[in-house]
């Protein structure tokens, strides 16, 4: 199933052990919840991995446009954060979040296990050559048995938001940046996993640097009525 928007917000991270058990509470209970019933918000989904030794949380928010991530009403819950918000926010750690646009997207189903290769653009290579290398290295990475969808979004900082209220509450953010991401959607954690290596190769073949790959079970699903 291809992506529902043109764009989403992406982020990687690990929560406190103290935090852990009312992370997921908040974040099922409220936290989707109030993001799908903002303007533009169309799709959810969070993943977990208890067995990385760091960044075991992934969220993933499809969005209308890139302009969905600096509409006034996210602005506003950015800026005046609930209490539960307030409360499980500076549990986070080793958060890394950006806003993409996506470049490919397609696929059949919502996978049980997503995967992510995040990269930064081979040196003295635009993003549009990149994208041009990466389009067989994509239908190799989907032709694999235990792929069912694959889709490819570039790093749009600027959409990302600025300062907010609900930033000031967590760490400090200083995981490395990246220009792009692969978002790989299978049967299983187990199975993506074990793709892992062929899926690195695949995208490094492309001489993008600095490949991070990462994959976790699909925790929780939230779309907008009517999707």
């Amino acid at each position: 199933m291809a992506l529902a928007g043109e764009a989403f917000v992406i982020m990687w991270h690990d929560i406190s052990e103290e935090g852990d058990a009312e992370y997921n509470q908040w974040h099922t209970r409220q936290h989707m919840p109030e993001r799908i019933d903002l303007p533009g918000f169309l799709r959810s989904r969070r993943g977990v991995n208890r067995a990385l030794d760091r960044q075991r949380y992934f969220t993933l928010y499809e969005g209308d446009s890139l302009e969905t991530f600096l509409s006034p009403e996210y602005a506003r819950s950015l800026n005046f954060p609930t209490e539960w918000t307030t409360r499980v926010a500076p549990s986070f750690r080793n958060f890394l979040r950006t806003a993409c646009s996506v470049t490919n997207t397609g696929g059949q189903g919502i996978g049980g296990g997503i995967a992510t290769l995040r990269a930064s653009l081979p040196e003295g290579v635009t993003e549009a050559e990149t994208l041009e290398r990466l389009a067989p290295i994509i239908e190799e990475i989907a032709a694999l048995p235990s792929v069912t969808a694959v889709h490819v979004g570039c790093d749009r900082t600027a959409f990302a938001g600025g300062a907010t209220r609900e930033t000031e509450l967590r760490p400090a953010m200083s995981e490395p940046r990246f220009d792009l991401v692969v978002v790989v959607e299978g049967i299983g954690l187990a199975e993506l996993a074990a793709d892992e290596p062929a899926m690195m190769a695949a995208v490094t073949r492309s001489r993008c640097r600095d490949v991070i790959a990462q994959s976790y079970d699909v925790a929780y699903i939230l779309a907008r009525p009517g999707l």
